[in-house]
């Protein structure tokens, strides 16, 4: 009998953080929680000041941590195209409870700017 155990993937994950909920934009945010997974499970936080001002200020900010996934109220089209340049999945457009969202992205229930535009059912003739 063979035995296939599911190999649980780290991921952190980046979200402008306000109080608790989901800062309204990327390159304002006073501040970060970053998250540590195991795949389903969130399995350390911590909240980190930021002191830079501007997209691409606050990428280089976080750059040290090795995100792999940012969420946040709003993020220009250069920040999320740098970011998913540096391998980045980015959520934008988020609102609400940052703890909860996480868990939506864990549980596959939150779409990335990305899966929005392809499930939109607006076309362009």
């Amino acid at each position: 009998r063979i035995l296939y155990l599911r190999q649980r993937v780290p991921m952190r994950i980046a979200v402008s953080y306000d109080e608790g909920e989901v800062s309204r934009h990327f390159g304002s945010s006073d501040r970060f929680k970053l998250y540590e997974t195991d795949d389903k499970d969130v399995v350390d936080t911590r909240i980190i000041e930021n002191p830079a001002r501007g997209h691409d200020a606050v990428i280089d900010v976080l750059a040290p941590y090795s995100i792999d996934v940012v969420i946040s109220g709003s993020v220009c089209t250069a920040g999320a195209r740098r970011m998913e340049s540096m391998g980045i999945t980015v959520y934008s457009g988020i609102k609400g409870d940052a703890d909860g969202k996480v868990k939506e992205l864990l549980e596959g229930k939150l779409l990335s700017d990305r899966e929005k535009m392809s499930r939109s059912d607006i076309s362009i003739m």
